[in-house]
C-alpha cells in the first residue's frame, strides 16, 4: 500500500504534464487552423494580386489598385487578429521563416516579370501577380505544417 502512495505524486505530476502538452497541441492546432483558414488566405492572395498587378495600370488606377490591395490585406489582418482564438507573437525562427517566405514570393514575382518581358508578353506584372498569388495559396498548404514544426521547435506554443 505504501508503494502505491509513493507512486501517486509521480503519477499525478506526469498526468498534469501530459495534460499541459495536450493543451499546448490543441492551442497550436487552433492557431494554425485560424491562421491558414480559407477566408484570410483568399483576402491575402487578392490583396497581393491587386498590389502586384497595379504596375500595369495607368496612373489613377494603379493608386486605386494599391490602396484596395493594401486595404484587403490590412483589413484581413485586422479581422484575423480580432477573431483569433489564440493570440501569440511570432518569435525568433518563426518571424525569420515568414520573412524568408515573403522574400521568396518577391523573387518569384520579379522572376516572372523578367521572363514575361523577354517573352514579350503583354501585362507582364499582371501575369506575375497571378502566378505569385496562386503560388502563395498553393504553398500555404505546405507551409502550414512547417510553421507548426518551427513553433514546436521553439517551444512557443
Amino acid at each position: 500500500m505504501t508503494k502505491d502512495v509513493a507512486r501517486a505524486p509521480h503519477h499525478d505530476a506526469q498526468a498534469a504534464l501530459d495534460a499541459i502538452h495536450r493543451h499546448q497541441e490543441q492551442t497550436l492546432d487552433a492557431y494554425l487552423r485560424h491562421a491558414y483558414s480559407r477566408p484570410y488566405l483568399i483576402a491575402a492572395a487578392l490583396g497581393l494580386f491587386a498590389v502586384c498587378s497595379s504596375f500595369d495600370l495607368p496612373s489613377p488606377w494603379n493608386t486605386a489598385a494599391v490602396l484596395s490591395g493594401n486595404g484587403l490585406v490590412l483589413g484581413g489582418l485586422f479581422v484575423y487578429r480580432r477573431r483569433a482564438p489564440v493570440r501569440r507573437k511570432a518569435v525568433g525562427s518563426e518571424a525569420l521563416f515568414y520573412t524568408a517566405t515573403g522574400v521568396l514570393l518577391a523573387v518569384l514575382f520579379w522572376t516572372v516579370v523578367i521572363a514575361a518581358h523577354f517573352l514579350a508578353l503583354p501585362a507582364r506584372h499582371t501575369l506575375a501577380a497571378a502566378v505569385t498569388a496562386l503560388t502563395a495559396v498553393a504553398a500555404s498548404y505546405v507551409v502550414r505544417p512547417l510553421v507548426g514544426t518551427v513553433i514546436r521547435r521553439d517551444g512557443q506554443v
